[in-house]
């Protein structure tokens, strides 16, 4: 076994299988140089690998548990990128925080089925990274952006993305969504922008059995902005979206089932199909949505009536075969709006405004 101390440079050399451990002797790795190097299923729990330099490293399956990767340069560039797929970031120890990569660089990096449970993530670098089936349960990613990343089947339950901005973020070559699951995550001030989340899973996280939900972890979406974001057959189940900007949202498929979208903006969006069974949208501005084909009907609740949509502007909206069934539109503005084929049997529309409307 190599014998690793602070500073060492191993530019180049292949440490593959070996055991650097912050247990032992052989664990202190501060400022190492290691570019190029090769850590394929090395041991590095707890480690110390704080400001070491592992541009283009390979650590395939590598174990960085509880490990300190503070500042640490874990970069490259797409034409060559850092392989870290399978790596493990997680927390061993049981004390409920992970690795620490507090302003690690990770450019580049390949981090397909890597683990990073609880694992402290606080300004480190996301870009053009491959972040494919990547778990990054309760990670906290205070100060980060995500910009030009490839992403599919990655989990962030329970992470905190509270006033984190993405940006460019694309499924994998040939797929139409990324279906990432945020359950359970806090996602207060998420900023989208130019970005692919179709398929994604917003529900609340629930550790045990759905019927439950006493220890559910509801996911918070306070002052998110989803304008123009891509969030096809998305779930929004019992979720509160109250204010959330889901501007010229394609929303196609998406389940709004008991949700609150009260004063919420939707104007634009695309809801074709959308199931808004007993949801609340009270207050929402729905101008020029197309609601074709959406669902607005009672559900499972214990009242009698459909989705609320008191107040709602739908100005030059369309709701072409849209079922509205005992759906509450009182003092709606729907003038101009296209309800062709619309079931509206039972729907309350006291008060509303129906100027030029079709359909009604």
């Amino acid at each position: 076994m190599v014998q690793l101390t602070p500073g060492i440079n191993l530019s180049g050399q292949t440490l593959n299988g070996q055991i650097f451990s912050g247990d032992g002797s052989n664990g202190n790795l501060f400022k190492i140089t290691a570019q190029n190097a090769t850590f394929d299923g090395t041991t590095l729990v707890n480690a110390d690998l704080s400001e070491a330099d592992l541009f283009n490293v390979s650590a395939v399956g590598t174990n960085f548990s509880d490990a300190d990767l503070s500042k640490a340069l874990v970069n490259g560039e797409q034409s060559e990128r850092p392989n870290l797929t399978g790596a493990d970031f997680s927390d061993a120890d049981g004390d409920g925080v992970g690795a620490d990569l507090t302003e690690a660089n990770l450019k580049a990096a390949d981090l397909t089925d890597a683990n990073f449970t609880d694992a402290i993530l606080e300004r480190t670098s996301f870009e053009a990274n491959i972040i494919v089936n990547t778990n990054f349960t309760g990670a906290d990613f205070t100060g980060v952006s995500f910009t030009d990343i490839t992403i599919s089947n990655a989990t962030f339950d329970l992470a905190d993305l509270s006033g984190v901005n993405w940006t460019d973020i694309s499924p994998v070559a040939g797929e139409t969504s990324t279906d990432i699951s945020f359950r359970g995550a806090d996602l207060t001030n998420f900023s989208a922008e130019d970005l692919n989340l179709g398929g994604a899973d917003f529900r609340a996280f629930d550790p045990d059995t759905p019927s439950d939900t006493s220890d559910d972890t509801q996911t918070i979406l306070t002052g998110v902005n989803f304008a123009d974001t891509v969030l096809t057959n998305a779930k929004f189940n019992g979720l509160d979206l109250t204010g959330v900007s889901l501007k010229g949202a394609d929303l196609t498929g998406a389940d709004f089932t008991g949700a609150i979208l009260t004063g919420a903006d939707l104007s634009e969006a695309t809801l074709d199909g959308a199931d808004f069974t007993d949801a609340n949208l009270t207050g929402a501005n729905l101008n020029k949505a197309d609601l074709s084909n959406a669902i607005l009907i009672d559900g499972a609740d214990s009242d009698s009536n459909g989705a609320n949509l008191t107040d709602i502007t739908f100005v030059d909206g369309i709701a072409t075969n849209a079922n509205f069934m005992d759906a509450l539109l009182v003092n709606a503005d729907l003038s101009k709006a296209d309800f062709t084929g619309a079931n509206t049997s039972g729907a309350d529309f006291t008060g509303a405004t129906t100027v030029d409307t079709i359909g009604l």
